[in-house]
């Protein structure tokens, strides 16, 4: 995630999504469930999925970013399940022709050549894939990134603080958007910062969506 994104913090465990396509900032139109990780995720095994609304041209290049994930996952199995065969090929070269057994430090070599050439064959293949779906759905002029342009990334503290909901996206807009649809959510001073206006009360008629 790019560090100019922008970064919210809601209280509360539901939130009312705007129907603001958060790549473009067109209409959005079709409901789109994902998650995030993180570093937080990891630490906590937790996996943060929120449904966010993109237009109809955003939600397929959104889409092919998540099912870029699977093959990264694809890619570090393959690279692993190669690494073994190149071990054992390198380790059978560098035998002492005497002992028939290779010494410690031909040994680590061998190891070391097979990780590196495993690892940049999975990359490679990684990079390929990626390079293939971007050239599929490319990016466009009104687009602020390549794929996911929202996240919702769990609450503060390490995930522990259930009362605060975190979000982050690529467009300033969107966020504003957000904060707009949930007022009560945010402090005074957050909503003038970000709407350059004074801070209703609630937001009529919004019934918030709470990510699970």
């Amino acid at each position: 995630m790019n560090q100019k994104w922008t970064r919210a913090v809601l209280r509360g465990k539901a939130q009312v999504i705007p129907p603001v396509c958060p790549n473009c900032l067109g209409e959005g139109t079709v409901k789109f469930r994902y998650g995030y990780k993180g570093v937080q995720g990891w630490l906590t095994r937790t996996t943060y999925y929120q449904t966010f609304t993109y237009c109809a041209l955003c939600q397929p290049q959104a889409a092919s970013a998540v099912g870029l994930r699977r093959w990264g996952v694809l890619a570090g199995i393959l690279a692993f399940i190669g690494w073994i065969p190149l071990m054992v090929v390198f380790t059978d070269r560098v035998r002492d022709p005497g002992t028939g057994r290779p010494t410690d430090f031909a040994a680590g070599l061998a190891v070391t050549a097979a990780v590196v050439l495993a690892l940049g064959g999975g990359i490679l293949f990684y990079l390929a894939i990626r390079a293939l779906k971007r050239r599929r759905r490319p990016l466009r002029p009104d687009q602020a990134v390549w794929g996911l342009a929202a996240f919702y990334t769990g609450g503060t503290h390490l995930g522990f603080s259930s009362a605060n909901a975190v979000y982050q996206a690529a467009r300033l807009e969107w966020i504003a958007a957000l904060v707009k649809a949930n007022p009560e959510q945010v402090d005074d001073a957050a909503y003038q910062a970000l709407l350059g206006a004074a801070r209703p009360s609630s937001a009529p008629g919004a019934r918030p969506f709470g990510p699970t």
